[in-house]
C-alpha cells in the first residue's frame, strides 16, 4: 500500500500548513514555477527574485480554471499518444520473438546439415565395414565348404575300414589308410587370412571444430563505429578508397587519370599516373588495380611505378578484389551496350582470374543460362564465407547488392522487393564475421546486414557522415570517402 507521503506530498487535507525549513515561522504558500519547488514567500524575494512564482493558492485557482479542459486534453490525446507507445512496444516486443524465433530456425537448419553430413559419414563408414564383412564371409564361406567336403571324405574312409577291413587286401587297406591319414592332415589354405581384421578408428571429438562448425551468436547492438580521424582531401566526389594500413589510403576521383597515396593527416605521399576503377592490395600488401584507359590489370610498385600484367580488352574493368584462393575477382562491362539495358550481345560480368590472368570462371547468367545477373556489375568483395558480393547498378542513382555463392548461384539481393526505399548503394566491405557494411550514398547511412544478407541496423547516420560514396576495412579501422571529398576514419569493434 502506499504511504500517506506518497499519495499527499504536502501532506493530507486534514494537516497543518507545512513550515519552511529555512525560514522556521514562515508558511510554504508559493511555488516556483522554474524549480517547480514550494517554498515560503521570503524563500521567493531573496533565492528566487527572477523566477516566475505565484502563491500556491493562486496556482492552484488557476489550475482549477482549466482543470476539465486539461483533463480532457489528457484523456483524448496525451492517453492516446501513450496508448500508441504502448502499442509500438507490443509490436517491437512481437518483433524481437519472430527474429529470434527466425536465428533459432537458422540455427537448427545448421544443426541440421551438420547432422545430416555425419549420418552420411556414418553410413559410409557402416558400409565399408559391412562391405568388408560380405567380402571376408565369403572367403571364410568357400573355406567352410571345403572342410565339410574333407569331412564327408573321412568319414566315408573310417566307414569303409570299418566295414571292410578284413575283406580288403593289404594294398587297398595301406592305401585307404594312407588316404584317411592324409585327408586329416591337410590344411585348408588361408583361414588366417580371412579373418575380419577392418577396424573402425574414431577420431578426436574437438570442441573448438564443433565450436566453429556450428557457428556462433553475437549481438550486432555491441558493434560499435567511433570516428577517430578525418581530412578533406579535395572538393568532390571520392570514387576509389582502399587502405594500404591503418594510417594510408589510396584515392582517386572520376575526373581524375592518377591515384594518390594520402596519409591520414590529408598529405600526399605519393601519386601514380594511372587512372582506375578499383584498386585491391592484397594480405602480402601488393596492390593491383583496374586501369580503364588501357582496359587492363597492372600491379602498382613501392616506388611509383605502374606495371601492365594482362588486358581485359574488349571489356572495361572496374571493381577488383582479392579471392580468398590468391586469385582476383574483377567487374567487367562492355561499351557497346546502352547503360542499364543490356541486349543479347552485351557483356557484363564478373570474372575470376589467377594473377597472372588466367581465366579459372565467369559469372554472367542464372543458373539458367539465359537471365543476366547484372545490369551493370559495380563493386565487388569476396566474404569471408566463401561468398561473392556486387553491387550491381540499375540506374545512375539506384543499385543493389547481390550475394552470390562461389559456384555462381544467387543467394539473395538486397534490398528485397518490399525495401525498394533504399536507392545508391555506392560501396561495400565485409568484417571477420562475414557481416556485410554496404554504403547508401544519398540517404547517408551505413548499413550493416547478416551474411545472408539481412538488414541488422544502421551503422552510421547522417549525423556522422554525409554522402558516402567509398570504403574500406583494414583490420579494425573503417576508412568512408565521401561525395564532397572528406575521408572519415573510424574504429570498427565487432567483439
Amino acid at each position: 500500500m502506499a504511504s500517506k507521503e506518497d499519495e499527499y506530498p504536502l501532506g493530507t487535507p486534514q494537516e497543518h500548513v507545512l513550515m519552511c525549513d529555512k525560514h522556521k515561522l514562515m508558511p510554504i504558500d508559493v511555488t516556483c514555477e522554474d524549480c517547480e519547488e514550494f517554498i515560503c514567500s521570503k524563500c521567493a524575494k531573496e533565492d528566487h527574485k527572477d523566477h516566475d512564482w505565484i502563491t500556491i493558492s493562486t496556482a492552484a485557482t488557476l489550475r482549477t480554471r482549466g482543470l476539465l479542459k486539461a483533463m480532457t486534453k489528457i484523456e483524448e490525446e496525451d492517453i492516446q499518444q501513450i496508448d500508441r507507445k504502448i502499442q509500438k512496444v507490443s509490436q517491437q516486443m512481437e518483433e524481437n520473438k519472430k527474429r529470434c524465433e527466425m536465428e533459432i530456425e537458422r540455427i537448427q537448419r545448421h544443426y541440421d546439415a551438420i547432422l545430416g553430413k555425419l549420418q552420411k559419414m556414418k553410413q559410409r563408414h557402416e558400409k565399408t565395414l559391412r562391405d568388408s564383412l560380405e567380402s571376408k564371409n565369403d572367403d571364410v564361406s568357400k573355406v567352410r565348404l571345403r572342410l565339410e567336403e574333407r569331412k564327408k571324405k573321412v568319414l566315408q574312409r573310417v566307414k569303409a575300414l570299418k566295414e571292410n577291413s578284413g575283406a580288403m587286401t593289404d594294398i587297398i587297406l595301406l592305401k585307404t589308410h594312407r588316404e584317411l591319414k592324409k585327408l586329416l592332415s591337410t590344411e585348408v589354405n588361408s583361414f588366417e587370412m580371412s579373418d575380419f581384421l577392418l577396424r573402425y578408428e574414431s577420431g578426436d571429438i574437438n570442441e573448438a571444430v564443433l565450436e566453429s562448425m556450428m557457428g556462433h551468436t553475437f549481438d550486432a547492438e555491441q558493434i560499435t563505429v567511433t570516428e577517430t580521424d578525418s581530412f578533406q582531401w579535395i572538393e568532390e566526389l571520392i570514387f576509389v578508397l582502399e587502405a594500404m594500413n591503418e594510417d594510408a589510403c589510396l584515392l582517386t576521383n572520376p575526373e581524375m587519370s592518377n591515384l594518390q597515396q594520402i596519409n591520414k593527416s590529408g598529405k600526399k605521399e605519393k601519386q601514380y599516373c594511372v587512372a582506375v576503377g578499383g584498386v585491391c592490395v592484397t594480405d602480402s600488401n601488393k596492390m593491383y588495380v583496374t586501369d580503364i584507359k588501357h582496359n587492363s590489370i597492372s600491379l602498382l610498385s613501392p616506388s611509383g611505378s605502374v606495371f601492365t600484367l594482362f588486358s581485359t580488352d574488349p571489356l572495361v574493368p572496374g571493381g577488383i578484389c582479392q579471392t580468398a584462393d590468391g586469385g582476383l575477382l574483377v567487374t567487367l562491362g562492355d561499351n557497346e551496350s546502352d547503360l542499364y539495358q543490356p541486349n543479347s550481345d552485351s557483356r557484363l560480368l564478373l570474372r575470376h582470374v589467377t594473377f597472372a590472368g588466367d581465366v579459372i570462371r565467369e559469372y554472367e547468367y542464372h543458373e539458367d543460362g539465359q537471365t543476366r545477373l547484372f545490369t551493370l556489375p559495380f563493386k565487388v568483395t569476396h566474404n569471408g564465407n566463401s561468398d561473392i558480393c556486387v553491387i550491381n547498378m540499375t540506374s545512375d542513382s539506384t543499385s543493389e547488392l547481390l550475394i552470390l555463392s562461389f559456384s555462381g548461384s544467387l543467394k539473395s539481393v538486397y534490398p528485397e522487393q518490399n525495401q525498394r526505399d533504399i536507392s545508391f548503394l555506392s560501396d561495400l566491405v565485409c568484417d571477420t564475421y562475414s557481416n556485410i557494411i554496404v554504403s547508401e550514398a544519398l540517404k547517408s547511412t551505413v548499413h550493416l546486414l547478416s551474411p545472408d544478407g539481412e538488414f541488422m541496423r544502421y551503422l552510421l547516420t547522417e549525423n556522422q557522415l554525409n554522402q558516402p560514396t567509398a570504403m574500406c576495412l583494414k583490420k579494425s579501422t573503417l576508412w568512408i570517402g565521401d561525395w564532397h571529398g572528406c575521408v572519415k576514419v573510424f574504429q570498427y569493434k565487432n567483439e
